[in-house]
């Protein structure tokens, strides 16, 4: 490996180790704001740190062909504890304020869809429900009113009706028994 592969080994090494950093402090604030279960972040934990290592030597393999040397970890720590000591602090406020921001964002855009889009649609459906109440309770009132109207006009009938209706069941009754009893004595006689 030629000196100019190794610098360029170590330039991406150290970079690697800075971007880590700004990876572990990214974790942590997020770990920190999702009060996730202890197991739960031992998992991530791990995950974190296996997938640091893969993206680490997949860059290995772009840069020098995986060639795993002393110079890689120098690179990767001074990268680390060049991040540490002149970029953290910046950064882990710059990630506090955009996740403000994203925050901030989010209430807005449903406040934005509660009153565009929420608000409107429960009113619409409250003065439909409103205007059916209303034909519901004009259509029972109309009804009612003509219940008592065609009570009125065939009140005078009424009398009559019950007594044509008494008679009619009378006939039907005796109909009724002397099939019955017809139809037994046929049995009978079987």
């Amino acid at each position: 490996m030629n000196i100019i592969t190794q610098l360029q080994t170590v330039l991406a090494m150290s970079t690697c180790g800075a971007l880590m950093g700004m990876g572990f402090d990214t974790y942590h604030v997020f770990k920190r704001k999702s009060r996730l279960p202890v197991w739960l972040v031992f998992f991530f934990d791990i995950l974190f740190w296996v997938g640091s290592m893969f993206a680490v030597f997949w860059i290995l393999v772009k840069v020098n062909d995986g060639i795993i040397r002393f110079p890689i970890f120098f690179g990767m720590i001074f990268g680390a504890w060049l991040y540490f000591l002149l970029g953290s602090k910046k950064y882990i406020l710059f990630l506090h304020r955009v996740i403000k921001f994203c925050q901030w964002l989010y209430r807005t855009v449903l406040q934005v869809i509660d009153t565009l889009v929420v608000r409107p649609v429960f009113f619409i459906y409250r003065v439909i429900l409103m205007v059916l109440t209303f034909l519901y309770s004009m259509l029972l009132m109309i009804l009612g009113f003509l219940w008592k109207v065609t009570r009125f006009v065939t009140a005078p009938f009424a009398r009559w009706g019950q007594h044509l209706g008494k008679k009619m069941y009378g006939k039907t009754t005796g109909i009724w028994t002397n099939w019955k009893n017809w139809f037994h004595s046929k049995r009978k006689r079987e």
